[in-house]
């Protein structure tokens, strides 16, 4: 079934994120600490390392904030994300379009995911499948497979970081999400930092494939 619900009150959002085992504070941190180590960097760095190291250290940033609260890496293959196995959910991090943050919007992830990131919105679909036919004491609970993105995007214009913390419910064939079951709405972090993104590219980092040819003779 696919709830389509935004929450973006404080008092909702507060609320909803206690439900799902973390607290805004924890997020927006862990997106402060790969802001602050992206901001470090020079025109002198290679064009790729912007995205890998504010990924990177998003990734990093998120699991040390949530590690109180029972949350502990994962990695599947390349998949790296952050879960808890009590509330059997799971978090991937990755930046999205500038409809990120914006409750009456329609947002989709920046760069393109690959199979992991397709298996697992299917995993969210088909634990909501049956969601109508459920006893009420179960339909509180997670499903097995609730794969939650933290997703973010940095407006240069406005010098803002928009995140929300949202569930996935569907994505199209050119590895971008197109709807979502779920979105929280957080605050912003603002920055005075010059940063330049034309050439930003994040590391699809989750989903690597490598193609390797035998030389020629």
């Amino acid at each position: 079934m696919h709830m389509n619900v935004v929450f973006s009150e404080s008092d909702e959002v507060a609320a909803r994120l206690e439900e799902l085992g973390v607290s805004e504070a924890s997020l927006r941190e862990a997106i402060n600490q790969g802001h602050l180590q992206r901001a470090r960097l020079t025109p002198n760095h290679p064009r790729i390392f912007p995205g890998l190291e504010m990924w990177g250290w998003c990734v990093a940033g998120l699991r040390d904030q949530l590690r109180p609260l029972g949350w502990v890496a994962h990695v599947a293959g390349n998949y790296e994300s952050t879960i808890n196995n009590a509330l059997d959910l799971a978090i991937a991090v990755a930046s999205g379009d500038e409809a990120t943050g914006i409750a009456h919007s329609r947002p989709s992830n920046r760069s393109k995911k690959g199979k992991n990131t397709v298996e697992a919105v299917e995993g969210n679909r088909q634990g909501d499948m049956f969601f109508e036919l459920l006893p009420e004491k179960i339909i509180t609970a997670p499903s097995n497979n609730d794969t939650w993105i933290l997703l973010h995007h940095t407006d240069v214009h406005k010098k803002e970081i928009r995140i929300e913390f949202s569930k996935p419910w569907d994505i199209g064939e050119d590895g971008k999400i197109t709807s979502w079951a779920e979105r929280i709405i957080l605050c912003s972090i603002s920055f005075d930092d010059d940063i330049q993104l034309e050439d930003f590219i994040e590391p699809d980092g989750m989903n690597i494939n490598i193609n390797i040819t035998r030389k020629a003779s």
